[in-house]
């Protein structure tokens, strides 16, 4: 009764209430630690949860796969997979619902060589059933961290498919600019009975965008409201601004960018921007740039584009005042940042990096590339 009554409080996101029945408990199970840990990740308190996880008498499969799912979704990638791996360690199986939790991680983090690992590990060996939804998480885990060939591979051999499966390999074709294989996806998914929904349309929208594929893109987008009924939201939307400003039709992307039904956001204003960065408009350029300013005045990348675009016509007077004006709010460029993964492990980069125990070694192969580039005719953009 009183785990019961811990997971109704749950539900409602009453964590003190769950804490007072869980501390007027005489004896608790596993069960009632690992719903106690799950009532404070669901209400984001991700400290108390990781102290209470820490302080379990015993913990099994599924108080692991909750924590881990809790740093996942939290957006911290780096300590679901740690937890994983500390898991494994104390020779814990994992069951589906910890691969599900720990693959997205994975996928952001980019470490394919764990994720390999796992599917080898706990697929092929039996250990673990692929589930649709274990399958979805493969999918995506190989096609972000690049290996869009294992993705189509597993994609292929799936016996049961739905439309999340069906997304994840039109998101990775599109992420990774093959229009084509998205656009056969999506005829290929016609024919199933699956009905796309608004992440289908997301992935083809977001694929004519990367291919400049503008007369399909409208088609699309007229599809998704007319054939399916689907509202386009913001990211449609920001989706063909996109589109149209990439192929020049900036006045276009400006229409559709004032006549959203709702306000176009970061997202829809940024990719104008952007398309006014690489044509070269200044006037629709400092239009969009007065709206982001509005949304967000600490955004560097707002100043450094429109600095790009006044440099383009050689107004340096104007660039001149950005940087002032960026100096006057203390906004300062935020500092680029990479990450690869070697022998699983994740090594982080960011724009004069010279931490890595590697930086001489590095920095001399990148000189050396700077040479080979300027020999090709390379002529950087200043």
């Amino acid at each position: 009764m009183a785990n019961a009554l811990i997971d109704m409080f749950r539900k409602f996101g009453c964590k003190s209430s769950a804490r007072e029945v869980f501390d007027g408990m005489a004896v608790k199970d596993v069960y009632s630690w690992t719903t106690m840990v799950n009532v404070y990740a669901k209400c984001g308190h991700l400290e108390s949860a990781a102290q209470l996880f820490e302080d379990m008498p015993r913990r099994n499969a599924v108080s692991w796969s909750c924590m881990i799912a809790a740093y996942s979704q939290a957006n911290q990638p780096e300590e679901a997979v740690r937890l994983f791996k500390k898991m494994i360690e104390e020779n814990v199986e994992p069951i589906n619902a910890t691969l599900v939790s720990v693959l997205p991680a994975c996928a952001q983090l980019g470490c394919l060589d764990l994720g390999r690992w796992i599917y080898d590990n706990y697929i092929v060996s039996g250990k673990v059933v692929l589930t649709v939804n274990l399958g979805n998480a493969f999918i995506d885990m190989y096609a972000k961290c690049g290996d869009l060939d294992a993705a189509s591979r597993l994609f292929a051999e799936m016996g049961e498919r739905n439309v999340v499966s069906w997304n994840s390999m039109v998101m990775a074709h599109a992420v990774h600019g093959q229009s084509e294989q998205v656009l056969h996806l999506f005829e290929q998914l016609k024919g199933t009975g699956i009905v796309p929904d608004e992440i289908t349309f997301l992935g083809l929208l977001s694929a004519c965008s990367h291919s400049g594929l503008v007369s399909e893109g409208r088609r699309y987008f007229k599809e998704m409201k007319m054939g399916y009924q689907i509202e386009p939201k913001a990211e449609h939307y920001a989706c063909m601004i996109d589109l149209l400003g990439k192929s020049g039709l900036l006045e276009e992307a400006l229409e559709v960018a004032k006549g959203m039904p709702m306000e176009a956001g970061e997202a829809g204003w940024g990719a104008l921007l952007n398309a006014c960065r690489v044509h070269g408009n200044v006037e629709i350029g400092e239009c969009a740039a007065d709206k982001l300013v509005k949304l967000d005045p600490s955004d560097s990348g707002i100043y450094v584009l429109m600095c790009q675009i006044y440099a383009s016509k050689s107004k340096w007077d104007q660039v001149k005042m950005l940087r002032m004006l960026m100096r006057d709010r203390g906004v300062k460029k935020n500092p680029g940042c990479s990450s690869i993964e070697v022998d699983g492990k994740c090594h982080e980069f960011l724009a004069a990096d010279v931490l890595h125990v590697h930086s001489e070694d590095i920095y001399a192969a990148l000189k050396n590339i700077y040479i080979h580039l300027k020999l090709e005719g390379y002529v950087p953009l200043t």
